[in-house]
């Protein structure tokens, strides 16, 4: 590592990373990190409120300590020489950075795979031999008409549209191929000619751009088999955890949105790469790509600015599918392949939301039915009986771990399910709880949250508005600077040397994210005069929904109360239904007709909203189980 500046620039080694990165002085450590391409958390996008972006610097001269670091760091880590790298800056001097282990962006836990239902096989790509006799005097057709009329056999080749691509590639391609090539057609045009027979090698992907993960399928498209699957964070969360903070960051400059796009970009390349290697599949005979995802991510995707979702009255630049040659967007397939974005709804409503729809046949049940599709952006649509509507939810990151003191994604090191009891041989509260990965715990997810709540609600530690009672003693109930935490996780038992707790704040921070959608879903059934025992299923998509625990969800008010064979867990139908339309022309039309089809509610604007905002905002009454103080 150098020990000082060279021409302007410092070098900061990243120790658990072991990975060295160029910084100038000014630049807050953040701004240095991400653009080195380490994987470092800054759930608020880098503006100093989540105090998630933990690093300790070591050499160098830094700047002092910030009043937003004073208020969201503990005493005890400003003792160690803990950071938030969104404050701190460089000055001069070579540093070493030691990232906090709950502050690397890791693997993410969830769903890459969801109910899909089989579709007829008749994707927009297909491939045509062609045997062909030779040119001669006798026989003087351009060798572009001699090829479309042997594939005339197969296909209707009477208004197929040809580029000069193709104008430059046809003769060498077919004389190459002792006179035999393959056609390939993507709708009504000619995407190539390629020598031979190549009809074997036929494959698309299709991709769920989500706000914390991307996720690939590698797809044949001459047997509808799936060859490979592939996931990984978006990258883009270094630049803020929700889509809010994302837009507002695109919304600095052009060369930011470019920034943003880029990273998605490469990230899907990256899968794309790792898919191919996997399932030993050339990149060339890749020929689509089919891309769902909110409408924010959909416009970050596309490089369409994104600025007017966050303005009201929230309108997306486009609502149909929209298509792009791969090398206009940078993805790396076949050099003529296709992107195409499936449709969205509205500015809050992507065509994530509608691939779950067509997954699950959400508008052809017979009797009502819903679906939510729990996230940072939740997702809410109805099927009537009559109609399909369709609201948003802005529930914030707190599922995410954003707003929460200990709160992390459901990456290795976080508890993910939590059971709290009364253990009557200690006389005290007792807590069992899994972690992913096995390891030692470093935070919770939201799962874990969840069920957090919902015991301290069941046992009457907590009130109906999430307060701690006065009253009730626990060893696990501590108190720092006045604030009342209990303890999931002790010091001794984690891998951050600090006991693992929830307060107040964060149980208020889970209160608004259910309330929202919970407000979502009963504006949506009151509007419809509709209640919930009218609801023959009630479909959870969803990464997140996939791992959480419905009898607990319900008893917090997350999920409305109900039966719970009602609920059906289909898992990531976003990419399912990508998946249909990438195997099948007839739901892609599916797509774009049920996108017109369906009605959009603004929450916010909507009579009943408040009323039931107010009154989604407690934990429901239910019977307490409250043992004796300890």
């Amino acid at each position: 590592m150098a020990s000082d500046i060279v021409n302007g620039v410092a070098r900061v080694f990243v120790k658990n990373l072991g990975k060295e990165v160029e910084a100038s002085a000014g630049k807050t450590f953040l701004d240095v990190l991400r653009e080195g391409g380490v994987p470092i958390r800054a759930d608020c996008g880098g503006i100093g409120e989540c105090g998630k972006c933990k690093i300790v610097v070591e050499g160098g001269v830094v700047t002092s300590l910030t009043e937003a670091e004073k208020r969201l760091l503990s005493g005890d880590e400003i003792s160690r020489g803990v950071r938030l790298a969104c404050q701190v800056r460089v000055v001069s001097g070579g540093y070493v950075v030691w990232i906090q282990s709950e502050s690397l962006l890791q693997k993410y836990k969830s769903a890459d795979m969801g109910f899909e239902r089989e579709v007829g096989l008749e994707p927009a790509v297909k491939k045509v031999f062609v045997s062909v006799k030779p040119a001669s005097l006798e026989d003087v057709r351009a060798d572009l008409e001699r090829v479309l009329d042997g594939a005339s056999e197969h296909i209707d080749t009477s208004s197929v549209d040809v580029d000069l691509h193709i104008a430059k590639r046809v003769s060498e391609a077919l004389r190459s191929g002792g006179w035999s090539a393959t056609l390939v057609f993507w709708g009504g045009k000619l995407l190539d000619v390629e020598p031979g027979d190549t009809r074997g090698r036929l494959y698309g992907v299709a991709v769920d751009i989500g706000t914390s993960k991307v996720v690939l399928h590698l797809v044949d498209l001459n047997t509808g088999e799936t060859v490979a699957i592939e996931s990984m964070q978006n990258p883009q969360a270094s630049f803020g955890a929700d889509i809010v903070s994302r837009i507002t960051y695109a919304m600095r400059g052009s060369e930011n949105l470019t920034k943003l796009q880029q990273l998605v970009v490469k990230a899907i390349n990256m899968l794309i790469e790792r898919a191919a290697s996997r399932s030993g599949v050339d990149r060339k005979w890749v020929y689509e790509a089919v891309v769902a995802g909110n409408t924010a991510m959909h416009h970050l995707f596309l490089g369409i600015n994104p600025g007017y979702l966050g303005l009201s009255p929230y309108v997306p630049a486009v609502r149909r599918g929209v298509y792009s040659y791969a090398r206009e967007l940078g993805i790396e397939i076949n050099e003529r392949g296709i992107i195409y974005a499936l449709p969205v709804v509205a500015g809050y409503v992507g065509s994530d939301a509608l691939a779950d729809a067509v997954a699950v046949a959400l508008d052809e049940c017979r009797e009502p039915c819903m679906l939510v599709d729990i996230g940072t952006n939740s997702e809410i649509l109805l099927n009537t009986g009559r109609e399909v509507l369709a609201c948003s939810t802005p529930a914030g990151p707190a599922f995410e771990g954003a707003s929460i003191s200990f709160g992390m994604r459901a990456v290795a090191g976080a508890i993910d399910q939590v059971f709290i009891y009364f253990d009557k041989s200690l006389g005290d509260y007792n807590v069992r709880y899994s972690v992913i990965g096995g390891a030692k715990p470093v935070g919770i997810c939201g799962s874990a949250l969840i069920d957090i709540v919902a015991h301290l609600y069941r046992l009457g530690v907590i009130d109906f508005r999430g307060r701690f009672k006065e009253g009730v003693e626990s060893k696990r109930l501590v108190s720092e600077n006045g604030k009342r935490k209990f303890v999931v996780a002790w010091a001794s038992e984690t891998d951050v040397g600090r006991d693992i707790t929830v307060d107040g704040r964060d149980i208020n921070e889970f209160i608004l994210a259910k309330t929202a959608i919970a407000t979502g879903v009963s504006v949506l059934l009151k509007h419809a005069n509709l209640s919930v025992e009218d609801l023959e299923k009630i479909y959870v998509a969803g990464s997140f929904g996939t791992y959480i625990n419905v009898e607990n969800a319900m008893k917090v008010g997350l999920l409305p109360k109900t039966s719970p064979r009602r609920y059906i867990f289909v898992g990531n139908t976003a990419i399912s239904g990508a998946k249909m339309a990438l195997k099948s022309m007839e739901i892609r039309k599916k797509f774009e007709e049920l996108a017109k089809k369906i009605k959009y509610l603004e929450l916010a604007a909507h009579p009943l909203f408040k009323q039931e905002f107010v009154q989604n905002l407690k934990l429901p009454q239910q019977n307490h189980h409250q043992p004796p103080n300890a």
